[in-house]
């Protein structure tokens, strides 16, 4: 990739991801968790991926930079990306998913869809005994 095309895809993509930085050419480390966060957002979606997977996405960033990387997974999956989101945030979970598998030791014991998505509903499934069939192995 030319130098050119470089800077153009990541100006693109910091504005995309909502990265509050001087400049593209600050060191990583310099910025805040959040925009750390994001920056690797940013470099993730460069190849153009078809799957977004985001693991505790929000852990350790503050609210501000919460909000922006949900709307930033948001967006995607807006865009017809699929968007898989590990989370232990119980309203991060509730929030953001259209599908909840929950699941227990390595096992799943539960799926969740739509409107059977609620707290109450995962933390029921997070503590129950019973393993899914079908979907366990």
């Amino acid at each position: 990739m030319k130098r050119r095309q470089e800077n153009s895809l990541v100006s693109e993509n910091f504005q995309a991801a909502g990265i509050r930085a001087l400049s593209s050419e600050m060191s990583v480390r310099s910025l805040s968790g959040g925009n750390q966060q994001k920056v690797l957002f940013a470099r993730s979606l460069a190849g153009a991926p078809t799957l977004f997977i985001a693991d505790e996405p929000t852990r350790g960033v503050d609210v501000g930079s919460k909000r922006a990387i949900y709307e930033l997974m948001v967006d995607l999956a807006s865009k017809g990306m699929a968007v898989l989101v590990i989370s232990s945030e119980l309203d991060e979970v509730v929030g953001l998913a259209h599908r909840v598998i929950v699941m227990q030791t390595g096992k799943i014991v539960a799926e969740l869809v739509g409107d059977q998505i609620s707290e109450s509903a995962v933390v029921a499934a997070a503590f129950s005994t019973k393993q899914r069939e079908g979907l366990a192995s």
